[in-house]
């Protein structure tokens, strides 16, 4: 296995396992037959031309496209089985490939560790809540002609939840034991270091406006971590879209790019939302110590 680390913006890595000389085993799992049997069924769907078979896959790939690029990432690292943990012991160390000019070498372990932790509390609650869900969503299922779709979906997020968390323990456990070796990549940073500068929100822009406005900061301002009012580092993207083929590309794995594209558009629009909830109560404030000064001058 080797894992990358690709840098979304200041604050948001991206990391993903890719699987080197998988191993087959001539007996699949029940979760693997599963897993291969539902993905077929989908496809299938997907291939009707209409349909309430097409209309789920529409629906079910918006809500996939909704789940936390975080989640897709852990997804990737395969689940620490015994034999797993001890070939790894044994054997060389998990290559972590990452681009130099953002993250240095030295807060490669910090960042690994960061991922494997940050989102486990809330796995573990969303396994639980998806659990609970199944018996009541399970009696729908006696409807005839249409599957109980809802259950199906409870059974993914259950599935997908386990899967995010047994990666994380992975993961975990590779930083624990340090059997990880931090690999700077010159293909990778040529990605970053391409751009002039990097992008924003236009905090000033959006006060006075009721639209976003993205503005772009020299890259030496994120060398600095420019800090924001509160206090914490200013959050500024450091791809584009259009990075994410160039990304898979020099990584010479083309799901990648999928990942990396999920990434920025969840990234991005999360920084446009929160930037105009903050722009709305600047000028909420604004306005009410307007009406403020108005009353006191009368």
């Amino acid at each position: 296995m080797r894992l990358f680390l690709v840098p979304i913006s200041t604050r948001r890595t991206l990391i993903y396992g890719q699987r080197l000389n998988k191993v087959t085993h001539p007996t699949p799992s029940m979760a693997d037959k599963a897993s291969a049997r539902a993905a077929k069924l989908w496809l299938q769907w997907e291939s009707r031309d209409k349909g309430w078979q097409k209309k789920a896959t529409e629906y079910g790939n918006k809500l996939f496209n909704r789940i936390p690029f975080e989640e897709w990432g852990l997804k990737s690292i395969p689940p620490l089985s015994a034999r797993r943990q001890q070939r790894e012991i044994e054997g060389k160390k998990i290559e972590v490939i990452y681009p130099p000019s953002i993250i240095s070498e030295k807060s490669v372990s910090k960042a690994l560790k960061k991922l494997a932790t940050e989102r486990n509390v809330l796995h573990r609650k969303r396994l639980m809540w998806s659990i609970v869900g199944m018996p009541i969503m399970a009696p729908f299922g006696l409807i005839p002609l249409i599957p109980n779709l809802p259950f199906f979906y409870l059974i993914y997020r259950a599935f997908s939840h386990w899967k995010a968390l047994s990666g994380a323990k992975h993961l975990k456990f590779l930083v624990e034991k340090n059997l990880f070796q931090p690999v700077q990549s010159s293909a990778l940073d040529a990605v970053y270091i391409r751009h002039a500068s990097a992008t924003t929100i236009d905090s000033d822009a959006l006060v006075k406006e009721t639209k976003v406005e993205w503005t772009e900061v020299n890259n030496r301002i994120i060398k600095r971590e420019e800090k924001d009012a509160k206090g914490g580092e200013r959050d500024v993207l450091l791809i584009e879209m259009q990075d994410a083929q160039a990304i898979a590309k020099v990584a010479g794995f083309p799901a990648l790019a999928v990942e990396c594209e999920r990434a920025y558009k969840q990234v991005a629009g999360q920084m446009k939302l929160h930037a105009e909830e903050e722009a709305q109560r600047l000028r909420a404030e604004k306005a009410d110590q307007t009406e403020h000064d108005t009353k006191k001058r009368t």
